[in-house]
């Protein structure tokens, strides 16, 4: 479904001109299409000009409502939580059908848009000191971080750090340096940021090798980015009007090598450095009472907290071999007399030390020359209230196997596992072991031992 109005190309969008234009922007419906995408919500929608960023460039798109004014009632408010980009068309995804000719109020995700501001301008600013030549380092690439996903909808402090990929790996000393220099130009020297739109007749001497093939330059527009007299780039985004308003720059001394010699340095802007010094203060403040401790000291707590877990480590496979030793002991006088037994072990009943147990039985039961069946179980985690377990069977007989695993399943409803179709070993887990479950397991455990 269309309407007559022709809709703004992407690059002179009212987004694109006055990016800091949040709300109280009126348009008419163009095109209201249904999307045949499963993951995407129901309809596309085209507006005849729109203050919603379309992804592309690097930067993420916005998000934001459509408002329809009602005189009978409420106004309804529609989100769009995604603009997506088709040629020169900007495409609103919403789950409402809205009929073309429709007035509509568009309305911004400030918070989200001028964060993405932010790291974008402040990604051509650092770029930009970057190739100058107190560095030569030239940026290949960029992504912006903190943008959730189906995968990661939950980010860390650390996944909010935007990285440019430059064609050689800086030192600490160029990295202080550069951060100092970009600072300075949002604090104390500002330089404007301005926009020139450029129609085909302009677009001589400008590089478009990065602009998408699917965007027809004919047609649409080139749009550069000026900060001051140090930087001219191709970009569609939506930028500051001044470096100041990037607020400041963090970028971490640590890279990560990428294709061959070059590097992704690692940096966010604005408030999401204050955000991140909050963030970082309560961990560190946590970090400190936890280990009774002033700042300086961390290093060290943590370290000699390193060594006595290493030192625990070797003392508890000291002890889980010494007691496994010992049950095995047990378990193969338990077989001389009837050829069956058990173990259980509650709370501390680790796989680790089920299967410590096991190894020490394996060259016992190679040499045992008569018909066995045994259980090994361990619970852990009562205290926490989360218990799981592990249990092992033991038999020459695949069919006794078959037979304990499927009594043992009636008596322990969260019991999984497999193996030992032909004898040997059947290994698997609880993983959820109620006080019921273990009393009755007990029970019918001793009962199996006599019978």
């Amino acid at each position: 479904m269309t309407s007559d109005n022709k809709p703004t190309v992407v690059g002179a969008l009212a987004c694109q001109r006055d990016s800091f234009l949040f709300k109280g922007f009126e348009t008419e419906v163009v095109s209201c299409n249904e999307n045949k995408s499963k993951d995407k919500p129901k309809y596309e929608i085209e507006l005849k000009d729109t203050i919603l960023f379309p992804e592309g460039g690097g930067q993420p798109s916005d998000s934001g409502f459509l408002k329809i004014v009602k005189t009978d009632g409420e106004d309804e408010l529609i989100p769009v939580p995604f603009i997506s980009r088709k040629g020169l068309h900007a495409m609103h995804h919403v789950d409402v059908e809205i009929q073309p000719g429709t007035k509509v109020e568009v309305i911004v995700d400030e918070l989200k848009r001028v964060d993405y501001m932010q790291q974008h301008s402040g990604q051509h600013l650092l770029s930009a000191i970057l190739e100058t030549s107190d560095f030569n380092a030239k940026t290949v690439g960029w992504s912006m971080g903190g943008i959730p996903t189906s995968k990661k909808p939950i980010l860390e402090p650390s996944d909010y750090f935007n990285y440019i990929e430059i064609d050689r790996k800086l030192s600490v000393e160029d990295i202080t340096r550069a951060s100092k220099i970009v600072n300075d130009i949002i604090s104390m020297k500002p330089l404007p940021i301005s926009v020139v739109e450029r129609t085909p007749d302009m677009q001589d001497g400008v590089d478009s090798s990065k602009v998408p093939e699917d965007y027809d330059l004919e047609k649409g527009i080139l749009r550069t980015i000026h900060i001051g007299e140090i930087d001219s780039n191709p970009c569609c985004g939506t930028h500051l009007n001044s470096t100041s308003q990037i607020e400041s720059i963090l970028i971490l001394p640590n890279q990560t090598s990428v294709r061959g010699t070059n590097s992704r340095l690692y940096f966010m802007c604005g408030n999401r450095v204050r955000d991140y010094a909050q963030q970082t203060n309560e961990i560190i403040s946590t970090v400190k009472s936890l280990l009774s401790c002033n700042e300086s000291s961390i290093d060290e707590k943590i370290t000699k907290l390193k060594e006595q877990v290493h030192q625990s480590g070797k003392r508890e496979q000291f002890w889980i071999k010494e007691l496994a030793s010992y049950e095995t002991a047990k378990i193969m006088n338990s077989l001389n007399k009837n050829g069956k037994a058990y173990l259980l072990k509650d709370e501390f009943g680790s796989l680790e030390f089920l299967l410590q147990v096991f190894k020490e039985l394996s060259p016992q039961l190679k040499i045992f020359d008569k018909p066995y069946q045994i259980v090994l179980c361990g619970r852990e985690g009562v205290q926490t209230g989360n218990p799981v377990g592990s249990l092992i069977i033991l038999s020459e007989s695949g069919e006794t196997i078959a037979n304990i695993s499927k009594k043992l399943s009636a008596l322990l409803a969260n019991m999984k596992g497999g193996g030992g179709k032909n004898g040997g070993k059947w290994q698997g887990k609880i993983t959820k072991f109620t006080d019921i479950e273990w009393e009755a397991l007990t029970i019918h455990l001793e009962k199996f031992n006599t019978e």
